[in-house]
């Protein structure tokens, strides 16, 4: 999933490690470039030709802490947590994609943990963390398998930052059970009121799980934890799955009746 800033990124970025650091690749394959661009990217060396516009006009002690966080949780844009696997950390790409169109989603990826360290803070960023282990990094990375099924980078900051709250209906939720909540997330997390998404609430989800399953007394827990551990992991997991798949049925009804 890429911004507009997508290319023009990448090049800044590439010119700056063709110009630096020439000497420590092989020039006529461009594989070796990106392996340079994403080792220094994530060393700090870099951070003065990252484009991020969002950040353009906050203070120069918030746009490097912002930086700085981003670079901590960096690993989480690649295949594996590992850097080293950069060609198969897109969704849809492989090796034999041009490495340079590989290399703007990626950065386009790192771009969102920047904007999503300044407007949330690491507590948010940190949320990510729970899916390093899980599938969503069994195809591409992290950050692109989130991006992509949410589709939407500020509903996604915004259920990353309520979910990670130690406080609410998230609270001592696990992270198989986040894994769960965010393969599923609209309907679940969020809801999508003709293009103005809005996260879930407590009362509208567990009314949503209640209807599903004939209990009324999921209205009356406190947590998805208590939810979750009323079904067990395996059928938790189908009701939710079962949440969503209602909620985009209910969409496709709505948009075919206008």
């Amino acid at each position: 999933m890429e911004d507009k800033f997508s290319k023009e990124r990448a090049g800044k970025l590439l010119d700056a490690t063709l110009l630096r650091y020439c000497e420590t690749m092989n020039l006529i394959d461009d594989t070796s470039v990106c392996d340079s661009m994403f080792e220094h990217l994530l060393a700090g060396d870099l951070d003065r030709e990252i484009i991020c516009p969002k950040l353009d006009e906050v203070t120069p002690k918030d746009k490097q802490e912002a930086f700085d966080i981003a670079r901590r949780y960096g690993y989480l844009c690649f295949y594996d947590g590992n850097v080293d696997f950069w060609g198969d950390s897109v969704e849809g790409y492989n090796p034999s994609v041009p490495s340079e169109l590989i290399a703007r989603v990626i950065l386009s990826n790192y771009n969102f943990l920047i904007e999503l360290a300044y407007e949330k803070g690491e507590e948010a960023v940190s949320e990510l963390v729970n899916f390093a282990p899980s599938y969503m990094s069994s195809g591409s990375s992290v950050v692109d398998y989130l991006r992509n099924t949410f589709g939407n980078d500020d509903i996604l900051k915004e259920v990353l930052s309520i979910t990670s709250k130690e406080e609410g209906m998230y609270r001592d939720t696990t992270p198989r059970i986040k894994t769960t909540l965010y393969t599923y997330p609209s309907g679940v997390l969020y809801l999508d009121n003709d293009g103005i998404f809005m996260p879930t609430s407590k009362e509208h989800l567990f009314r949503e799980i209640a209807d599903l399953v004939f209990d009324s007394s999921i209205e009356k827990m406190e947590t998805l934890s208590d939810v979750a551990e009323s079904f067990g992991d395996g059928l938790f997991e189908n009701v939710i799955r079962d949440v969503h798949l209602k909620y985009l049925d209910a969409e496709k009804e709505a948009k075919f009746s206008k």
